[in-house]
């Protein structure tokens, strides 16, 4: 991963990203690029290195903050920006060698899927009494 370092918003709405760009412009960064529907399918590494885009868009109403290229100080210092700033939570995800050929919609759907068992095994650790 030897490109420039991005910052590419999942789903977040005009104002959302608006907000979020007017963050970045404070601490002089660039805008947060924008995953467009019709990439949702595409391979994180066709979306982070061109403008393709898919036949099949993909919907969703979750909202990611996915980190290319950013060293983990810069991650952790954006994320306390953008939870100080109160953004609505999103995902936060890093691309990593790994993750940058799985299409973006397999990304998304595990980070559901762990966020989901996540709250699963908290709720049962919350109602499991000793009797």
């Amino acid at each position: 991963m030897d490109k420039e370092p991005k910052l590419l918003a999942w789903n977040f709405t005009l104002e959302e990203k608006e907000k979020l760009d007017c963050l970045l412009k404070e601490i002089g960064a660039p805008p947060a690029s924008t995953i467009d529907s019709a990439q949702g399918h595409l391979p994180l590494r066709e979306i982070i290195h061109s403008n393709a885009r898919g036949k099949d868009c993909l919907e969703s109403h979750e909202k990611l903050l996915l980190f290319y290229n950013i060293p983990q100080r810069g991650v952790f210092f954006l994320i306390d920006v953008f939870k100080k700033a109160r953004l609505k939570q999103p995902f936060y995800a890093v691309v990593t060698e790994h993750s940058i050929e799985w299409p973006f919609s397999k990304l998304l759907d595990h980070l559901v899927d762990e966020r989901d068992k996540a709250a699963k095994r908290a709720a049962c650790a919350g109602t499991s009494s000793i009797t």
